[in-house]
């Protein structure tokens, strides 16, 4: 959905033909074996993160030699890890490079020519961080007490917000392992978890679109009951995810999904819908 968005914003550009792409392209102004230097950047939008394909001119055409992810961004220039290669090709200086999204937007429109990278390098390993930060919707987390027996009478649905650190390596090109820490709090409880799951990325792990995810999870769960109750339980749980990952824009994410927890004495249940919104970055 944001890449058909950004598609339709960029029509009044794509009309105006290769002419018009050329002038929003930058250069390469230096090479070493791991990086590129490019000519583009914060004065223009460069951000740390974002993903730029390298082109060379071929008549009339140009063609798609790699990609390389933006790890340090200055006024007027920036430097890129070398993320991918076509099979044969090198990156050579005054090389053009423009930003990935840019590209692919072009030759959906039909404005250039595009040749697949054929024998790029493999995204197996490479690992990412994600910080993110939501809610959990419908959590029975506000507690009733007896006031005079202080025993646990009811428990009803509330919302928390959520806070949590995941931390991921692609086992292959487009299935991700992950190990998330998460903090939720209630109005009476706390939740704290650790939680495994794999996610599937249909286009692949360095692309933009959506994924699908499952995994199991442990629960602390923790309140401050009257008297001399008990005030903290552990419980195990699963996890369902859908959702949106957008790499070339500081690994942006969003995603919704269902967690079920085990309920603590038939009444605290903690299973939630919850959304999360997420930034970071793969290396």
């Amino acid at each position: 959905m944001k890449k058909l968005i950004i598609l339709i914003a960029m029509i009044p550009l794509f009309m105006a033909g290769a002419a018009r792409a050329e002038e929003q392209m930058a250069y390469v102004i230096k090479v070493t074996p791991t990086l590129a230097y490019l000519d583009v950047g914060e004065a223009v939008g460069a951000m740390v993160g974002a993903n730029y394909t390298i082109l060379r001119e071929d008549g009339d055409d140009l063609v798609m030699v790699g990609k390389v992810q933006l790890v340090r961004v200055d006024d007027h220039f920036s430097i890129g890890e070398i993320v991918e290669m076509a099979e044969g090709e090198t990156i050579e200086v005054l090389y053009r490079a423009m930003a990935l999204w840019k590209w692919e937007g072009m030759d959906a429109m039909g404005s250039m020519s595009k040749q697949g990278v054929a024998g790029s390098r493999s995204m197996v390993g490479r690992r990412s961080f994600h910080l993110l930060a939501g809610a959990d919707w419908g959590g029975n987390a506000q507690l009733t007490y007896d006031p005079f027996s202080t025993i646990l009478t009811d428990a009803k649905s509330g919302n928390a917000w959520s806070l949590g650190l995941r931390l991921g390596q692609a086992v292959a090109e487009q299935w991700r392992f992950n190990l998330t820490y998460r903090i939720g709090k209630g109005k009476d409880v706390t939740q704290l978890a650790i939680e495994a799951d794999v996610h599937l990325a249909p286009r692949g792990y360095d692309q933009a679109g959506f994924y699908f995810g499952a995994g199991v999870g442990v629960q602390q769960l923790s309140w401050d009951p009257p008297g001399n109750n008990t005030g903290s339980a552990n419980k195990s749980g699963f996890n369902l995810t859908l959702g949106v990952q957008v790499p070339e824009m500081m690994n942006l994410v969003f995603e919704i999904g269902y967690q079920k927890v085990i309920k603590f004495d038939d009444m605290i249940d903690l299973s939630n819908v919850r959304t999360y919104l997420g930034f970071g970055r793969s290396f």
